[in-house]
């Protein structure tokens, strides 16, 4: 199995992204690559995002519901689907739509070219370090 470094050097490489796409997430001990990265392969894949479906739509929590399809050099076509969600547990910005729908398309992106698992997206970063805390207090 390939280390996370080289996922990292290879999506650098076929997206031409900056190294500044991506960094190693100390608390969660995985690598991370921009909400920018992500938009610059889901640009370069020419992925169609479907218009998201709220699951829940309210004040404190967004749940959103979204697929996303990619055709290969063949034609071949490959659609995924996902969630999107921002609450004041795992986002600490106060604009949880618009976190919503990029953890949506940023996990669709990575699903569709097969890395989610490996690398992660920074808008994901918070939920990393909010799951650390809640697992650190059930300890206590």
């Amino acid at each position: 199995m390939e280390s996370k470094n080289a996922v990292e050097k290879q999506l650098a490489e076929k997206y031409g992204l900056k190294k500044e796409c991506f960094w190693f997430h100390q608390q969660s001990k995985k690598y991370i690559i921009s909400h920018v990265g992500c938009m610059v392969i889901a640009d370069k894949e020419q992925i169609e995002f479907t218009q998201p479906q709220y699951i829940k739509n309210e004040p404190d929590a967004v749940v959103m519901y979204g697929t996303a399809t990619m055709r290969d050099e063949e034609g071949n076509e490959k659609t995924v689907w996902t969630h999107g969600e921002a609450n004041h547990k795992n986002c600490y910005i106060a604009y949880p739509f618009a976190m919503a729908e990029k953890r949506l398309k940023d996990r669709l992106t990575l699903m569709l070219i097969s890395v989610y698992g490996e690398i992660y997206s920074e808008i994901e970063a918070d939920e990393f370090s909010a799951q650390k805390k809640h697992m650190e207090s059930i300890k206590e």
